[in-house]
């Protein structure tokens, strides 16, 4: 049933671009913006409680096109950069599936990605533990996951130790609410990495800093959102995670922010301002992407003001590759009905994060991601 089920799903999409693509034309052009804001008139207060056994497990959904990742990532102090996700089911081809990507200091990149067959991946209902032939997921106490990747020649066993507590943001205003179609938690907003990285048949002992979070949802997401950005700036002491999720349904708001200052959660909000400005156009993708970025917030006695510039597109991703529609039909789509994209980029911020008063000056290195279905 899950192969015939799936056969006709492809057929139905092809059906449905092809369809369109008739119907509607060239129809994929997006004008780029001059700037595009998020803002809230009142404080929106989510919390800042930690994801709960439930919340970091498996989850049953029902739905269209369920999907759920498990995404961590981390940079090395040998100058290195991972992103590694486990994906059940993934939300481009509804498969499970694992994904791996080294980052060298220059940025270039060796990336592994591997569809699984339903069975090859187990996941506990329980609490986060994923076990698939080439990697896993386990959670060995409160403070601590242990995560490997074993993938063509890339082994990356890593022990995350939490050093900034995770995040379950709730409270209304679209965020984990059960009439939703989409659901994130925070698992370590900040971890401390221990382990060995083989690239090749040479080991190294490798130490760091990363993250961990978990999404999950009912149907396609394109189907969900138009596009979001998504970043995260690790300031000395201060740990900031923050996003502006747009939404087809405009009733939802999802814009959260966390800061934390060492293990201590300062700020669980749904309420900053974001303001997106200077959009460049990729030549090839024909999408938009910011290079500057401004976060505000205050409320109580806590206030941030920080500036993010782009210095270097790092990953540019035409989400129709990594799907399982034949390359005319990727052609149709992107041609005549949606660009979906991703962008990772490598940017400098700086400002400042003001606490009872105390104003400390916050300056480093960061990267943000776009993701656009349109």
């Amino acid at each position: 049933m899950e192969k015939a089920g799936s056969y006709h799903g492809k057929g139905c999409i092809r059906f449905l671009i092809l369809s369109l693509a008739f119907c509607l034309g060239g129809c994929t052009h997006l004008e780029r913006p001059k700037e595009i804001v998020g803002s809230s008139d009142t404080y929106i207060d989510w919390g800042k409680n930690p994801p709960g056994p439930a919340d970091r497990a498996k989850h049953t959904i029902v739905g269209k096109r369920p999907f759920e990742w498990w995404y961590f990532d981390g940079h090395l102090d040998n100058g290195q950069t991972f992103v590694g996700v486990f994906l059940d089911p993934s939300f481009t081809n509804g498969k499970p599936g694992v994904t791996f990507s080294l980052y060298n200091k220059d940025w270039s990149k060796e990336t592994r990605l591997l569809s699984l067959e339903g069975g090859e991946m187990k996941a506990s209902k329980d609490d986060v533990a994923v076990e698939c032939p080439v990697g896993f997921v386990r959670r060995l106490d409160d403070n601590t996951y242990h995560v490997l990747w074993d993938m063509e020649g890339i082994r990356a066993d890593f022990r995350l130790f939490t050093t900034a507590p995770g995040w379950r943001p709730q409270g209304g205003d679209g965020v984990n609410e059960d009439n939703l179609d989409f659901f994130w938690t925070v698992h370590q907003a900040r971890n401390r990495i221990e382990g060995t990285l083989t690239v090749g048949g040479v080991a190294e002992h490798v130490t760091g800093t990363g993250y961990a979070d978990h999404n999950w949802g009912r149907k396609p997401l394109n189907e969900i959102t138009r596009k979001w950005i998504w970043g995260r700036i690790l300031a000395g002491e201060y740990t900031i995670i923050y996003a502006d999720v747009d939404y087809y349904d405009p009733a939802i708001r999802s814009r959260p922010l966390y800061i934390a200052r060492n293990d201590t959660v300062l700020v669980g909000s749904g309420s900053p301002t974001i303001r997106q400005t200077d959009f460049a156009t990729h030549p090839v993708l024909k999408r938009h992407y910011p290079r500057q970025v401004e976060i505000s917030f205050s409320e109580g006695d806590v206030r941030a003001d920080i500036r993010i510039r782009q210095k270097a597109l790092i990953e540019e991703v035409d989400l129709l590759t990594v799907s399982d529609l034949s390359r005319f039909t990727q052609w149709i789509a992107r041609t005549f009905v949606a660009r979906p994209t991703y962008f990772r980029v490598m940017a400098d911020y700086e400002g400042s994060i003001t606490q009872g008063g105390k104003r400390d000056k916050i300056s480093g290195e960061c990267m943000y991601e776009i993701m656009g279905f349109e």
